[in-house]
């Protein structure tokens, strides 16, 4: 666990795509092995940082998450994802003792390892001034990434320009400094994840569906067999 780090979970999503099998707390509340989508990804971004925020869309009722968890409400809503992590951001900032580092998750990640938070957060301490995003099928996944809280300046100044895109900020500091963003490859978390499961979304109903069908017995997502 690094105890310099914080978790950030995105759970304000309206979750439209899942139609009828939306509950009223949105992917959140989503259940999945008898559990909520919130709490199996809280769990397991818990396990490697030790403390997490939770930000939500104001109003949305969330399902019951452990003690000690700070939830934040956004302060724009359906402003995206990187509006979200900009108030997360300043939630963790806020909190005593200080974190220099967050790693970000979104809520609709029921198979999340814990042991690819701990394999992002380890290669970010290699390069503590970057943002380590995995590059799974080439495609960047800064919703499950890790990123140092002093990157709070350059989200804001986006944001400010209303440029809400999370991808084309990657672009621009990747443009900027050559450490500033590091994508790594999929392949060098498939030792801990040989599926890449962890990078597995759930948008629609029909996924939803598949999902159940495929589950297995329950996990504990904390501590699954491959971070044993």
């Amino acid at each position: 666990m690094r105890t310099d780090a914080i978790g950030i979970v995105l759970a304000g999503g309206r979750a439209r795509r899942l139609g009828a099998a939306a509950p009223p707390g949105g992917k959140a509340a989503v259940r999945f092995r008898g559990r909520s989508f919130l709490d199996i990804v809280v769990a397991a971004v818990a396990a490697e940082t030790g403390r997490v925020v939770v930000v939500a869309a104001p109003g949305q009722e969330l399902p019951p998450l452990p003690p000690g968890v700070t939830v934040v409400r956004d302060t724009r809503p359906g402003g995206g994802p990187l509006a979200a992590i900009r108030d997360g951001l300043h939630a963790a900032i806020r909190l005593e003792p200080p974190a220099a580092v967050a790693f970000v998750a979104s809520c609709d990640l029921p198979l999340v390892r814990r042991a690819v938070v701990r394999a992002i957060l380890d290669r970010q301490r290699i390069n503590p001034s970057a943002w380590v995003v995995p590059l799974v099928g080439g495609h960047p996944q800064p919703l499950v990434s890790a990123l140092p809280l002093a990157r709070l300046v350059q989200v804001e100044e986006h944001l400010a320009g209303e440029r809400h895109d999370l991808r084309s900020l990657l672009a621009a500091l990747a443009a900027a400094a050559t450490d500033a963003v590091e994508f790594l490859p999929g392949k060098d978390l498939a030792r801990v994840d040989p599926d890449l499961e962890s990078f597995r979304d759930v948008d629609t109903a029909e996924e939803l569906a598949r999902l159940s069908d495929e589950a297995g017995p329950p996990i504990d997502p904390a501590n699954p067999p491959s971070a044993r």
